[in-house]
């Protein structure tokens, strides 16, 4: 699952090897990919022209071309990219390579097809993506836990749905909140305006814990160079339905909150907002 850790991977590894690079050829396997402009245009947009920058913003890949477009690239759930030999086989679920000078190719493939990318000028793909109203990024330095208690104080939802709006904070996806919320010991089914200075601040660390141990083992899935992430998909709760939480054993619980899958311990996470015991900083 591409969240905040495998997207930011990606971005590293694209400076690393694609940045001072530009662009020979595209081909686009899957029409439906392109969101903007079309196909052919898409093509066209691309060709001769040297990527200057990778930027991540949210779960946007953002790479600014030398004329002053941009191309982004989003992964949605199982998308993936990955640099390839030129005239490497095409994995059935590829639906755009970029080839690029030196013999190199980058093949942006989706097991599900819901990979998505577009071209423009760097104001229009702002808009049009709506990358302006997004939150503040959990990994920025800027960051703070008085920032967190702004975007949460007035927002009279579950905590799970605030985590998971882009308004609130940009990119944090399923998985890494429940893996937050269960490491602040926090239920995800309060309020969010509930929530205490102290527990603010029991969030705020959970989730740069949990982005930043994704980071440092690289991710899940595999690297722009196919070098597999040593993170675990499944970590303490996630997709745990019924397993002993690592912390008490209590069988982990499973609910939908806000159309998404939910798991939490109810002991270590209790709906007074009190745990049993304190949380510890265990991600694995």
């Amino acid at each position: 699952m591409a969240e905040v850790p495998e997207v930011e991977i990606i971005v590293r590894d694209l400076r690393q090897a694609v940045v001072g690079r530009h662009f020979t050829e595209a081909e686009v396997l899957s029409p439906a990919v392109v969101r903007f402009p079309s196909p052919p245009d898409f093509i066209e947009a691309l060709r001769g022209r040297t990527v200057t920058g990778a930027h991540r913003r949210a779960k946007f890949i953002l790479l600014p071309l030398d004329d002053g477009r941009t191309l982004a690239i989003h992964f949605m759930l199982w998308g993936d990219l990955k640099l390839l030999p030129q005239g490497s086989e095409r994995a059935p679920s590829t639906l755009v390579v970029f080839s690029l000078e030196g013999g190199e190719e980058l093949h942006l493939t989706d097991t599900l097809g819901y990979a998505r990318v577009a071209v423009g000028p760097a104001s229009e793909v702002a808009l049009r993506l709506k990358l302006e109203e997004l939150g503040p990024e959990a990994l920025d330095d800027t960051f703070t836990p008085e920032v967190l208690a702004r975007q949460l104080r007035r927002r009279r939802s579950p905590l799970k749905t605030v985590l998971l709006n882009q308004r609130v904070l940009a990119g944090l996806g399923n998985r890494d909140a429940d893996e937050s919320l269960w490491q602040a010991g926090l239920d995800p089914r309060r309020l969010a305006s509930s929530l205490t200075r102290e527990e603010g601040v029991r969030l705020h660390r959970a989730i740069r814990a949990v982005l930043e141990e994704g980071l440092r083992l690289r991710g899940t899935q595999k690297d722009l160079f196919g070098v597999q992430g040593q993170a675990k998909h499944r970590r303490n709760v996630f997709g745990r339905t019924g397993a002993p939480c690592p912390r008490c054993t209590t069988p982990v619980s499973h609910l939908r909150i806000g159309g998404r899958n939910t798991h939490w311990c109810a002991t270590c996470q209790p709906e007074s907002g009190a745990p049993s015991e304190p949380a510890q900083a265990s991600l694995l």
